[in-house]
């Protein structure tokens, strides 16, 4: 949905590009069924980091879905794990430059911790525009509430954060929650999240920083 975070990151930055005159480069961890491919123009990229290669196989089956085969942008398909695979980038000196990297592989409410430690969130950075870069980070979840390890993790990096919530359709679209973070405090000013930077960051206590030695669900428990 256009209403998304990550619609509202891709299309706010869309805009961005078109005034521009250059093409967007969007990186997505975690296939799907290749939805986020629609947003695609001529002359833009997306990336998709994939670890199953059962989704990889379903999402390109014509017979189901045809999202990836109908963008209008030109797609690419990274298998294997997303960290691991941008870690590899980085070494081979290939940052890919991302006006939005959406993190969107958090499949129904299990959490895989390695892509929201901060070491997780350094690489991120590596790949992304400098400075108008977004990060969008999908978070909804029934059991957890991500946002304080989004909120304390972009307060390491000096990044501005919006939260983006989507009450959903009630027919195909349900609720959902999105973080967006970004070096650019414009980036995420009203003109792409619809309202003024800070008013949907509810106040979080502090908490541990999770990172590849340390994590802890017990502190973001929904209660």
């Amino acid at each position: 949905m256009a209403t998304s975070g990550a619609g509202v990151a891709i299309l706010g930055s869309a805009s961005e590009a078109a005034f521009a005159g250059r093409h967007l480069r969007i990186g997505v961890v975690g296939l799907g069924i290749g939805t986020i491919a629609a947003y695609g123009r001529p002359g833009d990229t997306i990336r998709f980091y994939e670890i199953n290669p059962e989704v990889i196989r379903i999402a390109n089956d014509h017979r189901y879905f045809t999202f990836l085969s109908d963008s209008l942008a030109n797609v690419e398909i990274i298998p294997g794990d997303a960290r691991l695979s941008m870690e590899r980038e980085l070494e081979q000196n290939e940052p890919q430059g991302f006006d939005v990297l959406v993190i969107d592989a958090f499949s129904g409410d299990a959490i895989p911790v390695h892509l929201l430690t901060q070491e997780a969130f350094e690489i991120y950075l590596r790949h992304l525009k400098k400075p108008s870069g977004i990060l969008a980070i999908h978070v909804t979840n029934t059991y957890l509430d991500l946002r304080p390890i989004i909120v304390g993790a972009g307060r390491h990096f000096g990044l501005k954060t919006a939260w983006v919530h989507s009450p959903g359709d009630g027919r195909l679209a349900k609720k959902a929650n999105w973080m967006l973070l970004s070096l650019d405090n414009k980036i995420l000013g009203s003109d792409v999240t619809g309202k003024e930077l800070g008013e949907q960051i509810p106040h979080f206590r502090p908490i541990r920083p999770w990172t590849d030695d340390y994590s802890n669900l017990l502190q973001i428990l929904n209660k």
